[in-house]
């Protein structure tokens, strides 16, 4: 976020004690939405965390990459209560290991939450538009790999946050007096300089960093997105309506829709505060109160996509939303997996004898009752015709009747079932 973090609110909140009392409303608002964001944000993305990794049907491809995303808004959200502490102290007290803790955590979000968005993109397109050869790559080695790279990919882009983040001092008048007050900001080394000129080359560099950070965290991310969905949108509208049901195309639909609406959030709350820093940057001149009020409400919005994203799952996933609902009610593990729909690229789990429980073969749907949350897994467009008259059969567990296994294969009379 701001490269310093308690000098903006305490100037800020020492403009708004000689203003109107608006000033004043508007970052008493911040704070105390501030706090809702954080406990909301910190309870629902660790809810996202657990319902995936507690049950077996949620393991998808790409809600693995949404536990990542959840993770990397948590540590966002954690460097809340330094921010609205910081603003009603106006001072930074927590120390100078604190102080490169939080740049670090809430800097490495900014490029966490931008790359898995695009890595959830790039997955949306391999899945709709590469149907038959995309298990080879949704797999859950390859997914952890991804996610790793990810993260590896993150901490070398934050490099100049760990190498000039740290706690300095600063003298303020106020009512003619000296008062001394810490902060947590980034400082640049800049050896060649003189006190003429140290000014002039620290507000240059702060400058290129925002740049740097609107070009790597923003810019190349959301290009590459809109190119992959451009793709995956194109691919959908070639469905042809003869060889899929309804039924099947919307739920076809349904995953990439979700991904698309966390990205499209994720791009409102996020566009204002960058137009505001170029802005600042392109103007070259103090904030006035009221773009200082604008830049408070936009970080304030940036903030709130963290807290968001577990809403969106809950309301755009029937899974997610059965899982949520499941899991505040302390249901056992076997009931809530029973309730939930199987989707494809779901990692299998290993059984008693060594086989794998779910290995659904290429290009094939485990979707058995149709539902809007199953990412069906081959798509037939206008023009090709080749699969149209496929019928994938696979067997059904049922309780009431006993399998019978037969070279290795279970099976149920008059269980199959054609899709």
């Amino acid at each position: 976020m701001d490269s310093n973090v308690s000098d903006f609110y305490s100037n800020a909140t020492e403009n708004y004690n000689s203003e109107f009392s608006v000033y004043s409303m508007t970052f008493i608002f911040q704070q105390v939405v501030l706090a809702i964001v954080c406990c909301v944000g910190l309870l629902g993305n660790t809810l996202v965390i657990y319902v995936v990794l507690k049950f077996s049907k949620m393991q998808t491809v790409t809600n693995m990459y949404i536990v990542n995303l959840a993770i990397a808004d948590e540590c966002f959200l954690i460097g809340v209560p330094f921010i609205i502490v910081t603003s009603i102290k106006k001072s930074w007290i927590f120390g100078g290991v604190m102080c490169k803790a939080y740049m670090i955590l809430t800097s490495i979000n900014q490029y966490a939450s931008s790359i898995f968005l695009f890595i959830m993109s790039a997955d949306r397109y391999v899945a709709v538009c590469h149907p038959i050869s995309s298990p080879k790559w949704r797999t859950p080695i390859i997914s952890r790999i991804v996610s790793l790279c990810a993260w590896i990919c993150s901490i070398t882009l934050i490099s100049p946050i760990l190498i000039y983040s740290t706690e300095t001092e600063q003298r303020n008048g106020r009512n003619g007096l000296n008062v001394t007050a810490k902060t947590c900001q980034i400082v640049w080394s800049t050896d060649n300089s003189t006190e003429e000129n140290f000014e002039e080359q620290t507000l240059s560099m702060a400058a290129m960093f925002i740049l740097y950070t609107f070009v790597f965290s923003f810019a190349i991310p959301l290009c590459l997105i809109s190119v992959f969905y451009c793709l995956v949108i194109q691919k959908l509208r070639n469905v042809g309506p003869k060889n899929k049901s309804k039924e099947k195309r919307r739920s076809h639909r349904k995953v990439t829709n979700l991904v698309l609406t966390v990205v499209t959030v994720y791009v409102l709350c996020w566009l204002p505060y960058w137009i505001l820093q170029l802005a600042m940057i392109a103007s070259q001149k103090e904030p006035s109160h009221f773009v200082v009020t604008l830049n408070l409400l936009a970080s304030c919005l940036s903030y709130s996509n963290s807290a968001v994203n577990p809403i969106l799952y809950a309301f755009l996933s029937d899974n997610f939303k059965k899982s949520f609902l499941k899991a505040c009610t302390c249901a056992a593990g076997k009931e809530i997996n029973a309730t939930l729909q199987l989707e494809n690229s779901v990692f299998p789990r290993k059984s008693k004898l060594g086989t794998d429980k779910f290995r659904p073969s290429r290009a094939t749907s485990i979707c058995p009752t149709n539902g809007e949350d199953c990412d069906v897994g081959l798509l037939v467009s206008k023009t090709d015709a080749s699969t149209s008259k496929t019928n994938v059969t696979f067997t059904t567990e049922n309780k009431t009747k006993d399998t019978i296994v037969r070279n290795g294969i279970p099976s149920t009379p008059n269980s199959a079932t054609n899709l």
